[in-house]
This record gives C-alpha cells, sequence and structure tokens, in this order.
C-alpha cells in the first residue's frame, strides 16, 4: 500500500494554529500530549486560507501501529460550531486546545518503515524555529513538543 503524500498541501511558511483534541492529557518534561486522536489547524498567513489534518491510528494484524492523516475542511471528528460572522467557514472547535507561539512551520517529515511496496507511517516531526513537534503513533498518540531534535525516527518517508 504506498499512499500519496504529494496530495497533502504544502505547508512550509505555514502556521500550526493549535492541536485540538476530544482530551487532551499533559505530561513531562518536555510537554507531552496524549490522546486517541488529534485535528491540527493549519493557516497559510499569505493566503489566510486554513485546512485541518486529522491524526489517527490503526493497529494491522501483525500488531504493528500506523498512523493515519487525512487532510480535511472541517475539524471533524471533533463537535463544532460554524462561525460566518467571524468568517466564511471559520469554525469554533468544542474540544481541548493545546497553542504554542513558535508556530510557523519550516518543515514536516513522516518517517516509519518500508516493507517491500508497503509504506507504513509511524511518526510525523514538524519543525519549527526553536523547537520540534514528534508525534508517534500507538493507542494513545504521543505528541511531544521539545527543543532537542528527534532521532532514530526509522525510515524517511516523505518530506512537506
Amino acid at each position: 500500500m504506498k499512499i500519496e503524500w504529494q496530495s497533502l498541501k504544502q505547508v512550509q511558511g505555514c502556521l500550526l494554529k493549535g492541536i485540538y483534541a476530544t482530551q487532551l492529557h499533559v505530561r513531562g518534561d518536555d510537554l507531552v500530549l496524549f490522546s486517541s486522536e488529534y485535528v491540527l489547524k493549519i493557516n497559510n498567513p499569505d493566503t489566510l486560507e486554513f485546512w485541518y489534518w486529522n491524526i489517527n491510528w490503526f493497529e494491522d494484524e501483525d500488531g504493528d501501529d500506523h498512523l493515519i492523516m487525512n487532510e480535511q475542511e472541517t475539524p471533524e471528528p471533533l463537535d463544532y460550531v460554524e462561525e460566518p460572522d467571524i468568517s466564511p467557514h471559520q469554525h469554533i472547535i468544542i474540544g481541548s486546545l493545546f497553542y504554542f507561539k513558535d508556530n510557523l512551520i519550516n518543515k514536516v517529515s513522516g518517517y516509519g518503515y518500508k516493507d517491500e511496496n508497503i509504506e507504513v507511517l509511524t511518526t510525523l516531526v514538524f519543525e519549527f524555529e526553536d523547537s520540534y513537534l514528534f508525534i508517534k503513533t500507538g493507542p494513545l498518540i504521543e505528541a511531544r513538543i521539545t527543543k532537542n531534535k528527534p532521532n532514530n525516527l526509522g525510515d524517511f518517508i516523505f518530506s512537506l
């Protein structure tokens, strides 16, 4: 199964406006968020366009965890209300939100493993000016904000 990463919008130079979830659990020194599913809001500051990435996972028959990314126009599956008075197609999201100031995206890379014709995504790394957002799959998806560049990520799958 080869996934076409080229269909995702280019995010370099965009802003990560928030990490949303039904419920976020926070822990640790670096700042680690845990949830079973995330919705990331991305904004292009030049065009004012915004979109969402739904980050989810599944476990295959071999017990391997796969990270799934879907680009979408709404923050589904989270509850939300469209607020046309604020801006067309603007959403008020009902759920937990995490926002941080260092949110200008320099690069997003996907890692995992390659097996014959199969590419399995297990990790996303967002590179910002002074920090990294490291998203790793599992029954509770880990989103770690850190100053240190993550290593031992597996095979390189894609870059945006």
